[in-house]
């Protein structure tokens, strides 16, 4: 009977460039952000990357969950910690994790970490559910405030 082989080991240049683009992807997001001036309403900077208003916040007058994102990325990476988590608290947790991607990526593309591994070890399966609930409960709670 055979056992399937190590990911990690059979293809680890697979893994140290999916680490690089996590990097790279992370870094570019945050220089948009550095980029983009934050909305005084709270929401709508993704408007200046030429995308459309909110539709659910048109139609119903209250923010859908990603309503506060981006702003809440552009005051982050101006250190605004206060108006980021006003935007959207989720935006700024999402934006430290963001920027904690950058020298993660790096390093696991660097000593060729494996996927697996890392999300085992640093239990980001517990986080990522921990992370959904909180979206959910926050955009009842903003839903239900805005009506």
């Amino acid at each position: 009977m055979m056992t399937s082989p190590d990911r990690t080991r059979a293809n680890p240049n697979w893994q140290r460039l999916g680490w690089w683009a996590l990097a790279l992807g992370s870094a570019l997001v945050l220089l948009l952000a550095a980029w983009l001036e934050p909305d005084p309403r709270g929401h709508g900077t993704h408007t200046q990357l030429g995308l459309p208003p909110c539709g659910f916040l048109l139609l119903t007058g209250a923010p859908c969950p990603g309503c506060g994102l981006t702003t809440a990325f552009a005051h982050g990476i101006r250190g605004h910690w206060v108006a980021a988590a006003s935007a959207n608290p989720l935006g700024l947790a999402l934006f430290l994790v963001t920027c904690a991607c950058v020298p993660l990526g790096v390093v696991a593309g660097w000593r060729g970490w494996s996927f697996d591994a890392v999300i085992e070890r640093l239990a980001l399966n517990r986080w990522a559910l921990a992370f959904g609930a909180g979206a959910v409960a926050l955009w009842v709670l903003r839903f239900v405030s805005a009506l």
